[in-house]
């Protein structure tokens, strides 16, 4: 990979998340940086004044997050790449498919695009792009809703774009709407990857999610995932919707 790669985490906690970006990207022998900033313990007032006071809003966990996505814009915007890509980390990547298909994306996103713009790479949320819209040799289809905040690529000006707009204007949404908001009001491109490369564990049971800390209801949120992904990706285009769009 010729971009860094950064992954949102937590200093402890969670060491089965950790275990699993470690073996994945080791056995796809790709670099990547934690980004261990902004648990929810090391948020004071200061940076909560910082950002226009988002506590009215979101819980502590959704603006440690949100707070992780923006570290991520910084180092972006202050490296000499041409962009970077930003995982969360319950994510489980396509080891198989995920460096080609990346790869072309990127190169699509150059030669049509321009260069510029948001990539969501994985299946967030259990939305795919209609089968009855896609086509052959295509891998990014724009999109007016950010599928999640799991798996991303941005461009170093739009990260900069981010960066800068949220400075500005502090933030009252979890990371995935404010990702989506900023990107429509400055007029960014937004594409979903399809197929997809990247997997959200939390989702489907695989990992419990960061507010799930006990064992209730995690066996039936694989089932709902699984069960909610065939209607998306499979039923839907056949009725004429399309996630893509408000």
């Amino acid at each position: 990979m010729h971009f860094p790669v950064y992954v949102l985490h937590v200093k402890t906690g969670f060491e089965d998340r950790e275990r699993s970006i470690q073996r994945q990207f080791g056995e796809l022998k790709i670099p990547f940086e934690w980004i261990l900033d902004f648990d929810i313990d090391d948020i004071d007032e200061n940076v909560l004044e910082r950002y226009r006071n988002p506590e009215r809003h979101l819980r502590p966990d959704e603006i440690s997050c949100c707070l992780k996505h923006i570290s991520a814009w910084d180092r972006i915007a202050r490296t000499g790449e041409g962009g970077g890509l930003v995982l969360e980390d319950d994510v489980l990547l396509d080891g198989k498919r995920f460096e080609t298909i990346l790869h072309r994306a990127l190169d699509e996103l150059g030669q049509r695009h321009g260069g510029s713009g948001c990539i969501c790479l994985g299946d967030g949320c259990a939305l795919h792009v209609p089968w009855t819209k896609t086509r052959r040799g295509t891998y990014l289809y724009p999109a007016d809703l950010m599928r999640a905040s799991d798996s991303y690529w941005i461009d170093r000006d739009t990260a900069v774009a981010l960066k800068k707009w949220v400075d500005a204007n502090g933030f009252t949404l979890p990371a995935d709407h404010l990702i989506e908001t900023i990107l429509r009001e400055l007029g960014r491109p937004l594409f979903w990857l399809e197929p997809t490369v990247v997997h959200q564990g939390s989702h489907s049971g695989v990992f419990k999610s960061m507010i799930q800390l006990n064992d209730d209801g995690f066996l039936e949120k694989r089932y709902e995932f699984w069960a909610k992904k065939i209607r998306r990706k499979y039923i839907y285009p056949l009725l004429g919707i399309d996630p893509r769009r408000r």
